[in-house]
């Protein structure tokens, strides 16, 4: 958590990685060379067309579940040619996590790629958003993901939605066992009781939100 970052504590954890530089992950292994698997050849990174909507904030969401339910969701949509080959935008590793102003410019490294997030949907063929768990989306209680929800409704771009196996098997029971259970749960959400990390960011993306859906915005 970036309020609570301790190098010595969590000295492999990206933003660890990145106080040399001051950048994303990403640009700091394009920096070193990491761009390519030793043994295969295979590229690290891509041309983004995937952008994954997501929070870290909840019991068992880890990275390697937020990775396997996107794999599963682009292999299983048949608009995806080629799943393999799809390169997704995931702001830890693409944004840079440091809030400091650098001297020079004066400007602030995670600020500077975050304000590029509408220009990433914009060129980017879907939106994946991890919906888990299902029966209470946390993706859907943060305000940052309703904005890149939004943003890629606007655009008419597809929003596919990513669920773990045990996502997968909640829904299916309820959809057979408990349907009225599955309508309240979300037609219940109000997207004024989301939250953001930092308080500014929260009134910031709210302003965004009535810009692009009136007063009213999602609620």
């Amino acid at each position: 958590d970036w309020q609570e970052f301790d190098r010595a504590r969590d000295e492999y954890c990206g933003k660890a990685c990145t106080l040399h530089t001051g950048t994303s992950f990403v640009e700091a292994c394009v920096e070193a060379g990491l761009t390519r698997d030793p043994d295969t050849g295979e590229p690290y990174f891509g041309r983004m067309d995937t952008f994954v909507s997501y929070t870290w904030r909840g019991e068992g969401i880890t990275l390697a579940n937020l990775v396997a339910a996107v794999e599963a969701t682009l292999v299983a949509d048949p608009g995806v040619a080629d799943p393999a080959a799809a390169a997704c935008f995931v702001d830890v590793f693409v944004c840079a996590q440091h809030r400091g102003v650098r001297p020079g410019s004066g400007t602030c490294p995670n600020a500077t790629d975050v304000d590029k997030f509408e220009e990433v949907i914009d060129a980017c063929a879907r939106l994946v958003l991890y919906a888990t768990p299902i029966t209470q989306p946390k993706a859907l209680s943060r305000v940052w993901c309703l904005f890149e929800l939004m943003s890629a409704v606007k655009r008419d771009r597809p929003v596919l939605i990513a669920l773990s196996a045990e996502d997968r098997a909640e829904l299916r029971r309820l959809l057979l066992e408990d349907f009225d259970r599955l309508v309240a749960m979300f037609t219940t959400i109000k997207s004024e009781n989301a939250e953001a990390t930092v308080a500014a960011d929260r009134d910031m993306i709210f302003g965004w939100i009535e810009r692009d859906l009136g007063a009213a915005g999602f609620r």
